[in-house]
């Protein structure tokens, strides 16, 4: 089904996709992102479980990439700021069999982003979300959890320790909402999702040890197979992780 969608989520899922035209991935999964001053770092992940491969082209131009699929994540890719035009076309159109137009997208300078599509295909959004790679303390990580489980309420996610009584590390977190950053010691951490809101962990995950330094975005998603986590570290790392 054709659909030319103008708001501001399409707005943001077409920057997104059109990152992917030329970036790379980093060799070293523990170096931070390289800023350039006067450039702005996007990068971009596809969490739309039913949507299809896609091809991107950009400013009416030839096709500059082609079947990024579901669960694909890239690098930052370092862009002058300017005003630029999105096609994005199933895998194998042309750019007048594009689903999604959108045009004068402004990139500004100074800032890492990451840009998330999500959701099931007739609930399709985008999210921009700002990283934060300010200096870290000692033995610490930095992480949020960011809800597109498409079809899942608002949820609390507690803190399940080996010993000791869980903690509630977020509240009444809704569909499409971003968790503010945590920083926590380094290590393995088991994580748990209360869907009823009964003070019990209705599924737990457990996330793999991180070291000192990680800077990552968890999150939640659900097609099919149910709901399972998609970690995204720093170096464009992707691990998904399945419930207990």
């Amino acid at each position: 089904m054709k659909r030319r969608n103008k708001t501001a989520f399409g707005s943001i899922m077409a920057l997104a996709l059109g990152v992917v035209l030329i970036s790379g991935c980093s060799d070293d999964a523990d170096s931070m992102p390289m800023a350039e001053e006067e450039k702005a770092s996007l990068r971009v992940l596809h969490l739309s479980p039913d949507a299809p491969e896609v091809d991107i082209f950009v400013n009416g131009m030839d096709k500059a990439v082609e079947a990024l699929p579901f669960a694909a994540g890239t690098d930052y890719l370092n862009v002058d700021e300017g005003m630029y035009d999105f096609a994005v076309a199933p895998n194998g159109g042309m750019v007048m069999d594009s689903v999604l137009d959108i045009t004068d997208i402004t990139l500004t300078k100074g800032t890492f982003y990451t840009a998330v599509a999500f959701g099931m295909l007739n609930n399709i959004s985008a999210l921009a979300l700002v990283d934060d790679y300010s200096a870290l303390d000692p033995g610490l990580i930095r992480v949020r959890a960011i809800h597109t489980a498409d079809g899942v309420g608002e949820v609390d996610i507690w803190n399940i320790p080996e010993a000791g009584d869980p903690g509630a590390l977020y509240e009444d977190v809704g569909y499409g909402a971003v968790g503010g950053y945590l920083e926590l010691p380094e290590g393995a951490y088991t994580i748990g999702f209360d869907v009823d809101n009964d003070a019990t962990p209705d599924l737990t995950f457990r996330l793999p040890a991180l070291p000192a330094g990680t800077v990552a975005n968890v999150f939640a998603v659900k097609d099919d197979s149910g709901v399972y986590l998609i970690a995204q570290l720093q170096d464009g790392a992707i691990a998904t992780i399945s419930p207990e």
